[in-house]
């Protein structure tokens, strides 16, 4: 399988080069990719055929042009994207870096009730709160 695409490949080698037209002694003319030694003739300019709607085709710099926009604009969504996501990275390890701060005291954490009684935590919920906390820590820089 891999010699008949290497065939095709090849036999497609002499389409990319330039085209000679040469007139031997006995006047036949012949076409080659290399004009031989005493060649009579010249480079061939080879056009391409026009298409059968007759549409004609934007000029290749246009192409590239629009291609190259195209691109740049790609690129430039991927960078603003990625800074984003850097963002909100640095945002959460801040916040994880906080709550690992206030677990990690000596003292029993404790917060307000919606009565306003104040309510503690109790020391297995902490620690379990605590090694989640150093779990997601793993993924900050």
């Amino acid at each position: 399988m891999t010699r008949a695409w290497a065939l095709v490949l090849l036999a497609a080698l002499p389409a990319w080069g330039q085209m000679y037209k040469c007139v031997d002694k006995n006047g036949v003319t012949h076409y080659t990719d290399t004009p031989p030694p005493g060649c009579r003739g010249g480079e061939v300019g080879i056009r391409s055929i026009p298409p059968v709607s007759g549409a004609q085709a934007a000029p290749r710099s246009e192409d590239f042009a629009r291609q190259d926009a195209e691109f740049k604009r790609r690129q430039n969504e991927r960078a603003a994207a990625e800074a984003q996501d850097q963002a909100s990275l640095e945002a959460r390890c801040s916040s994880l870096r906080r709550e690992h701060a206030a677990l990690s005291t000596q003292g029993r954490l404790w917060r307000f009730s919606d009565q306003g009684e104040r309510v503690y935590l109790p020391d297995e919920a902490r620690d379990q709160r605590l090694a989640q906390v150093r779990e997601a820590m793993r993924a900050c820089p």
